[in-house]
């Protein structure tokens, strides 16, 4: 027999069985198919099919679903029979992911679907248990009529009661000549699992494991043909067998391709892409076109041709120049489409690739069909009009997202699992605080275990830690929700959901159901519209330049030389510059002093994991030029921007092409097979690059040393036409922070307003660059960070708790007329329903300074401010007036103000300190005698300095113990301290952005503090 109604973990939260594990099983039950059904959904079928294909064990494809027909519901098992089933599925899939099906839907898309009743608790169940047989008749009449190929499912059996209305059931078919079949619903593979269920099932209603109105299904695990048997009469199984017979899915599947591009001359699509970058290449070299360009341009069109790739080019090329026609700001492109001269001539990029020494074949190799890949960044704020526009070009049928889902890493199975545990949040919060959270390294529940002793030391503490521990082991990895790829958009000629279901995730668009790498053998090509929060900084900036001034910069124009710019760089001012905003980026960028755009792409490609190994070397070489050993004088030209050291993965191309006579084709293959360490392709290309060198003259012993030094730094290369794109990014905010630094810091400090640790960060830096921060003003505020008086003026919604909601109401009746002095800004206010809470929050930020009175007066006063405003206040039908008349003017009790106290209260309201420092109202308190940051920038050796914390990067050691490199602040400047695990262990729950702290180390280096005592201090001693 075979299962036919088996559910996996893609039915969120609903099943634990992961997808290799469920075809592994079937394998070892010596099973010839095993079927998916998941609810609805069809998430997992790439990954089932490669599963069955590796066990060689036949897939068959199918979905649960529910219907309903005139207030009745009805439950069905769906298999496809073939590829016309399958896309039968798709259709289903897609219509139940944005509404109820109804019975007809199923008919009109049964084309090559085998239907199963499920046996669930629907209305068919419901007839069964009244013993209605006159309702049961009619129901599944009308299903025999509809329905080409129709089952009743006998499921359920191991439950006595079921097993008795189950012969009802069958006598029921057998008069109607309906076959039945044996269903025995799978949602966990092993007895015991139903555990693992119950917890998934709490996760999932967001309740505890104890609840008694939680729906578990016992009894529902992956039976053996024994078991089976002694269940279900032979000849329902015998038919289980029989339906698995008739299905049978062929590969490939349909197929789909990029839209064809329509054009305004009506001319094929080569010819257009021909004409378009002749045009521009034109334009791009103001009519002075080297050879080599034309050259380059003919090479690339025509492996674009013979690839089949031109509307691809044309589609990317269509959107960008929508998006300039619409104001939209367009990035200078990324990855490895900057070494593409029609990228280039399309205005896709904006970096030429010949003058800086870019590849082609890096983007696209003839040699290694993939499809193109080329991402485009768009203000964040502006992408949706991107969608929208490619959605109404090719139709809403032809354009969607891409689906992803978010897993249960550790920390959330932890959380999810102990809360169906039914523990208290605080005790979940102490062990998920245990686990280290490093970028770029996913830390699982096993490493953790493994690598952090107080985590291992806590599960092992208690059984209840075990307990937790092991269920979530058992948990993790597993899909939670879905959500979308970032950027992902997929543009199809045909309907999507011929190709690929599709499911509604949000408002704007659908996505197709299967995750980014199965879409490309579909014939579905992804395009990466990304939305970049560094271009809409970028766009405000030049639209309020050209406000005030009425210049319009083109930012792809400035001038590649600009003397402040690279001022700026060398001194690793990049606090807001795109991708050199860390301290480890800043310190680099101190050493090596750009001076050049290469120099800068340098610095970027570097800074990565791996590369960083080359630093020294590259800073030593470029100290000294003449130390650099070149192995052969053919290696200079290619190596010499980075002075010997290989840093980019083209220049690895083109020692290939030079010294080894190999085309860009073959040298990109090799390229690849070296970082991937592919042995046996490394192991042909070297035989073909050490005959490409003996044919120059080259001695075997030079080539094999090239070939080896290509080996060691291939596997860190790092693609040069990324690193020019990104670096162009970086030039122009650098050249935007350098001439223009208030634009700059007032788009800036707009871009992070609700993140109070930013705010602070960019603030702290405004303070340092002499730009005066004034607070948010009753007068002055508006609803954005705005130049005055060469300082920036905070906006209303800085504060916590004031939105657009709240500041609306401020800006709409200071816009009848100015405020004129404080109680006829109180009464106005009051009678604009802006509420007393908010009041408070506005006088603690300052709001109302520039009336002369101290906030904590105003604070005192308040209750017989607000009085006088509701006694002044006239209502009447259609309007509210304010008669001052009608009462005097409230005396005002005056307070004494101290700096501290507003200095907290102000914290409280923005989350940062904006008029005091607490560092320097502690040092006049209490700690005089010790050094600022500045005052030790020299020093070496033993330090002591009070420090408030900005940030605070775990990090394992080799060992694996735990540390952390902390930023810290204080009035003077920023820099860094070292935490090593001795101090890091029994600190690690107080060290946290904005805790004060006296430091006590040794400074060995420049801007780094090793630290060996640590005490924390308590501001409210102070207050």
């Amino acid at each position: 027999m075979i299962h036919l109604h088996t559910q996996s973990a893609y039915s969120l939260l609903h099943s634990p069985i992961r997808i290799e594990q469920l075809v592994l099983k079937a394998a070892s039950e010596h099973k010839s198919a095993v079927a998916l059904t998941d609810k609805d959904v069809l998430f997992g079928v790439p990954s089932f099919l490669r599963a069955c294909r590796a066990c060689h064990i036949k897939p068959i494809v199918g979905m649960e679903t529910e219907a309903k027909e005139n207030e009745e519901n009805f439950g069905f098992v769906l298999l496809a029979k073939n590829n016309i089933g399958l896309q039968s599925l798709y259709k289903l899939s897609t219509m139940a992911g944005s509404r109820p099906l109804a019975i007809q839907d199923i008919a009109e898309h049964q084309n090559g679907l085998i239907i199963l009743s499920a046996g669930i608790d629907d209305t068919i169940q419901a007839a069964l248990e009244q013993e209605d047989e006159q309702q049961l008749n009619r129901i599944l009449k009308q299903f025999k009529e509809i329905f080409d190929t129709f089952y009743i499912s006998i499921a359920m059996n191991d439950s006595r009661y079921r097993a008795r209305l189950n012969i009802l059931l069958k006598e029921c078919a057998a008069r109607l000549d309906i076959p039945t079949t044996a269903l025995s619903r799978v949602l966990y593979l092993n007895e015991e699992e139903v555990n693992d269920l119950k917890v998934l099932r709490a996760i999932d209603k967001q309740t505890s494991i104890e609840d008694p109105t939680l729906n578990v299904s016992y009894g529902r695990f992956f039976r053996t043909d024994e078991q089976m048997a002694s269940l279900y009469d032979a000849q329902d199984l015998e038919e289980s067998e029989r339906i698995a017979g008739m299905c049978s899915l062929t590969e490939p599947f349909e197929q789909s391709t990029l839209p064809s591009f329509e054009n305004k001359l009506g001319i094929d699509s080569r010819t257009y892409l021909i004409k378009l970058c002749k045009a521009g290449l034109h334009k791009r070299m103001n009519g002075q076109i080297d050879e080599a360009y034309v050259r380059r341009l003919e090479y690339e069109l025509e492996i674009i041709t013979r690839m089949g790739f031109t509307d691809y080019f044309l589609i990317v090329y269509d959107m960008i120049r929508y998006a300039r026609s619409h104001d939209i700001l367009v990035g200078p492109g990324r990855g490895s489409a900057a070494g593409s001269l029609v990228a280039y001539c399309l205005g896709i990029t904006h970096i030429d690739p010949i003058e800086n020494n870019l590849l082609f074949e890096r983007f696209l190799n003839p040699d290694r069909i993939s499809m193109p890949d080329i991402d485009t960044d768009f203000p964040d704020d502006r992408r949706e009009d991107i969608i929208r526009y490619l959605t109404e070009k090719y139709g809403h049928e032809h354009v969607s997202q891409i689906i992803a889902f978010s897993n249960l890493k550790a920390k959330q199975v932890l959380r999810d699992v102990g809360k169906a545990f039914g523990y208290p949040a605080r005790e979940i919060d102490q062990i998920t605080k245990l686990i280290p959270s490093i970028q770029g390294i996913p830390m699982t529940l096993r490493a953790a275990y493994e690598g952090v002793p107080a985590f291992r030391k806590l599960v092992n503490s208690h059984s209840k830690w075990q307990k937790l521990y092991e269920q979530s082991l058992r948990l993790e990895g597993l899909p939670r929700h879905t959500t979308v790829h970032a950027a992902g958009i997929v543009l199809s000629s045909r309907p999507i959901v011929e190709v690929c279901p599709l499911k509604n995730v949000d408002s704007l668009l659908d996505a197709c159901q299967y995750t980014m790498e199965n879409l490309e053998p579909l014939g579905l090509i992804k395009m990466d519209v990304l939305a970049l929060r560094n271009l809409t900084t970028i766009k405000r900036i030049l639209d309020n330049i050209k406000k005030d001034h009425g210049t319009q910069i083109d930012i792809f124009k400035i001038r590649k030389d600009d003397r402040k710019t690279y001022e700026l760089l060398s001194q690793g001012d990049t606090v807001g510059v795109f991708q050199f905003e860390g301290d480890g980026i800043k310190s680099l960028l101190k050493k090596v002093r750009p001076h050049t755009f290469a120099d800068i792409s340098v610095t970027l490609a570097l800074y990565r994991p791996g590369p960083m190994e080359n630093i020294p070397l590259y800073l030593r070489q470029r100290q000294d030029p003449q130390s650099v050993h070149y192995l052969h004088p053919a290696l200079k030209p290619i190596l010499q921007e980075t002075y010997g050291v290989m840093i980019y993965q083209e220049q690895i191309m083109q020692i290939a092409q030079v010294i080894g006579k190999m085309t860009l084709s073959q040298a990109d293959t090799l390229r690849k097979a070296m970082s991937k360490k592919k042995k046996d392709v490394m192991d042909s290309y070297r035989q073909t690059f050490i005959a490409g060198a003996l044919s120059q003259g080259i001695s075997e012993a030079v080539a094999q040393k090239i070939f080896a030094q290509m080996e060691q730094f291939a596997k860190y290369g790092f693609n040069k036409s990324h690193s020019y794109a990104y670096s162009s990014l970086a030039y122009i905010m650098a050249y935007l922070k350098a001439n223009f630094p208030l634009y700059f810091y007032q788009s800036l400090l707009d871009s992070v307003t609700g993140s109070a640790e930013k705010s602070a960060e960019y603030i702290f830096e405004c303070t340092k660059r002499k730009v005066n921060i004034l607070p948010v003003s009753i007068v002055h505020s508006t609803g954005s960070y705005e130049i005055e008086e060469n300082g920036l003026r905070m906006p209303f919604q800085a504060i916590k708790g004031i939105g657009k909601s709240i500041y609306s109401k401020i800006l709409s009746e200071r816009g009848k007329e100015p405020f004129k002095d404080l109680f006829e800004c109180m009464s106005r206010l009051q009678a604009a329903k802006v509420g007393e809470n908010t009041i408070l929050s506005l006088i603690d930020a300052g709001a109302f300074d520039e009336f002369g009175i101290n906030r904590i007066t105003l604070r005192e006063n308040l209750a017989q401010i607000r009085n006088y405003a509701s006694i002044v206040q006239v209502e009447e039908a259609d309007a509210i007036h304010f008669d001052f008349s009608l009462a005097s003017r409230p005396r005002l009790m005056r307070y004494e103000e101290k700096a501290f106290e507003r200095a907290q209260r102000e914290k409280s309201v923005y989350g940062f300190y904006l008029s005091e420092h607490p560092i320097r109202t502690l040092r006049l308190k209490r700690y005089g005698q010790v050094a600022t940051l500045a005052d030790i920038e020299d020093q070496l050796g033993y330090v002591r300095v009070l420090v408030r914390i900005v940030r605070v990067k775990p990090h394992k050691t080799k060992r694996g113990d735990m540390m952390a490199f902390v930023n810290i602040e204080d009035e003077t400047k920023t820099s860094e301290a070292v935490i090593m695990p001795r101090q890091y262990e029994p600190n690690k729950e107080a060290l946290k952005a904005g805790a004060l702290v006296l430091i006590e180390g040794r400074k060995e280096k420049e801007e780094s503090i090793l630290a060996n005592k640590l005490t924390f201090i308590d501001l409210d001693e102070f207050v």
